[in-house]
């Protein structure tokens, strides 16, 4: 969260008026009810607290549910999600937004209640008139997605909230299983406090222990055995995850998924961009981006798009039914310890 709209909240200073952007939904979604939570004062009182759709309501209903009294609190928070028209994406809904109503009501908000508005976008469209007046009378706060480093804080935040004590690596590996989903990680560490107990501290191997790892970070660990030219491990990998019943073109598609990141990633570090940018191109995390870039060095670029190519050849092999599913795969991963030649050999 942006550091001074923490301050402002830890001191109970609250605007009448809010516009939250960015990718990481989860941190938008804490803040509102943080907001809201010091509105209520811990009441409880359900009626205090409106979630609104723009995708299925007009703007001008908003502003004329802001602006109606509450018979039960004093004050009254009011979210409307998905607020597309303040950004340059085409309006995903089908509703008629009268803008012109909040942009009255930017003039003169009603002061005992709040307005958040929210919309899950990298950045909003500032040639926009009310995009405009919105940066001067609103407090606007942006979530992009967490880096590396940030994304590891936040888990040891959370860990330490929980009553646990977090060993110098338990960050890592939790991400390393479950991913940078921030709903997710917080989930688990729900769960850990629970199995740990308060004041316990938590370990990789408790990590390891408890955490089941998502079939994404399998996948990755799968392509990271090619990586290393470890076919048999990548072999065992997939045998495991059949054996768990997940099903072989869900398998291979994230395999594909992953060889295109690798090879995306690889392109566009070759010319020069950094991780932020690249993540920001292809609308990824920065956290598998950076992944991405450590085991991409294990591959020349050439190697990539071989792997690419084979693994969508086996895909299209399945679906047109010339081989089983479970073969295509076994044989793509022994043909990969050939194809995937390491970068730093460049005869493929």
């Amino acid at each position: 969260m942006d550091q001074q709209l923490a301050q402002e909240l830890k001191q109970g200073t609250i605007a009448p008026l809010y516009l939250f952007y960015g990718k990481e939904s989860y941190l938008i979604e804490e803040t509102c009810r943080w907001i809201q939570e010091r509105i209520s004062s811990g009441d409880g009182n359900e009626w205090s607290h409106t979630v609104m759709d723009l995708e299925e309501t007009a703007i001008q209903d908003v502003v004329r549910e802001v602006e109606t009294a509450s018979f039960f609190a004093e004050a009254r928070v009011v979210v409307a999600k998905h607020a597309w028209f303040l950004t340059g994406a085409t309006n995903k809904g089908k509703v008629d937004h009268q803008v012109e109503e909040l942009l009255r009501y930017t003039q003169a908000p009603v002061e005992e209640n709040v307005l958040i508005l929210t919309v899950e976008a990298e950045k909003l469209d500032s040639r926009k008139k009310l995009v405009k007046e919105l940066k001067k009378t609103a407090r606007i706060a942006a979530f992009p997605p967490l880096e590396a480093k940030d994304l590891e804080r936040w888990v040891n935040k959370r860990i330490r909230q929980a009553d646990l004590l977090p060993h110098p690596q338990a960050a890592h590996t939790l991400i390393q299983h479950v991913g940078s989903d921030l709903r997710l990680l917080d989930a688990e560490i729900r769960k850990l406090s629970t199995y740990v107990g308060a004041g316990g501290t938590l370990t990789p191997s408790g990590v390891k222990e408890l955490v089941p790892r998502t079939l994404e970070q399998d996948v990755f660990q799968l392509t990271n055995r090619v990586a290393q030219r470890r076919t048999g491990e990548a072999l065992a990998i997939f045998y495991d995850l059949l054996a768990n019943r997940e099903e072989p073109i869900r398998i291979l598609a994230l395999v594909i998924r992953q060889f295109r990141l690798l090879l995306q990633v690889k392109v566009l570090a070759s010319q020069g961009k950094g991780e932020r940018e690249i993540a920001s191109l292809l609308g990824a995390h920065p956290y598998p981006v950076k992944l991405a870039l450590q085991q991409g060095r294990s591959f020349s670029e050439e190697a990539l798009r071989t792997l690419l190519e084979r693994s969508i050849a086996a895909d299209h092999d399945i679906k047109s039914g010339r081989i089983d599913k479970v073969l295509a795969v076994e044989r793509l991963l022994l043909s990969l310890e050939i194809a995937g030649t390491p970068a730093s050999n460049k005869s493929l």
